[in-house]
Formats: structure tokens, C-alpha cells, sequence
């Protein structure tokens, strides 16, 4: 009964894994928070981050906004990051993302977080590679 209850366990472990589990890490090189500060209300600041693709072959890069407050504005002109479809990153390659932060009264004295999904993917077999959290954070006063 004991081996029998052991196997359930090793199939119920090997089953809980997620299927897009990374086969490979540090293949994305990115900073994983952005601090904004403590802005006026009204004011205007932008920020960026580098993602860099670390691996010695091309990745498909992907964006996509986890968390999204009113105050930030993501993808402003300039960013060569893309939020719409996967971008083809060649080995050593990076793309830059421009986040701004506009503060507004309606929020004023809230720690507010802008959260990004930066996943690499194999091009060829479209098996996840990295996956890393990327916030910007600011607060309006």
C-alpha cells in the first residue's frame, strides 16, 4: 500500500508541472523593477528598460501587460519592444521599452505598479525559454 501511495505522488507531482515550464534560464536580461518615485500630480516622466536576448541563438520576444493603471502609458513612441506580436531577438540583440508615468489626482498618495510578462520562446519550436516580471512602480502625490 505504501509503494502504491508513493507512485500516486510521483504522478501527481510530474502532473502538477506547467506545461510551459522555462527549459532554459537567464536567457533574458532585463531589470526587474522601475522606480518612477514620488511625482506631482500632472507632471510627466518616462522611463525605459533594456531587454536583452543572452542566448547564443535567436529568441521570439513577447510582451504582455499583466497590471495596468490609467497613470502609465505603455509602448510610447520610441520603444522598439513590441506589445502586439512576438519580435524576433537575435543573439545579443536588445529592445528598449519607454513606460510614462503621468500621476493623477485620483490616485494621489497610492503606490501604483505597471506589470509586464517579458517571455522568450524558441522560434522553431515555440517552447518557452525565460520568463521574467518586469514592474514599473511610481507614486503620485
Amino acid at each position: 500500500m505504501k509503494i502504491i501511495a508513493s507512485a500516486l505522488l510521483a504522478v501527481a507531482s510530474v502532473m502538477a508541472l506547467p506545461l510551459s515550464a522555462p527549459a532554459d534560464t537567464n536567457v533574458l536580461k532585463v531589470t526587474h523593477a522601475v522606480n518612477f518615485g514620488t511625482r506631482p500630480v500632472g507632471s510627466f516622466t518616462v522611463k525605459t528598460a533594456t531587454v536583452t536576448n543572452t542566448r547564443s541563438q535567436p529568441i521570439d520576444l513577447d510582451i504582455d501587460i499583466v497590471r495596468d493603471w490609467d497613470d502609465f502609458s505603455t509602448g510610447l513612441t520610441g520603444t522598439t519592444c513590441s506589445f502586439f506580436e512576438p519580435r524576433l531577438l537575435a543573439s545579443g540583440e536588445s529592445c528598449v521599452l519607454l513606460v510614462g508615468f503621468r500621476p493623477s489626482e485620483d490616485f494621489t498618495g497610492l503606490k501604483q505598479d505597471q506589470i509586464l510578462l517579458v517571455t522568450a520562446t524558441d522560434p522553431s519550436s515555440g517552447a518557452v525559454l525565460d520568463s521574467v516580471r518586469l514592474t514599473f512602480f511610481g507614486r503620485a502625490r
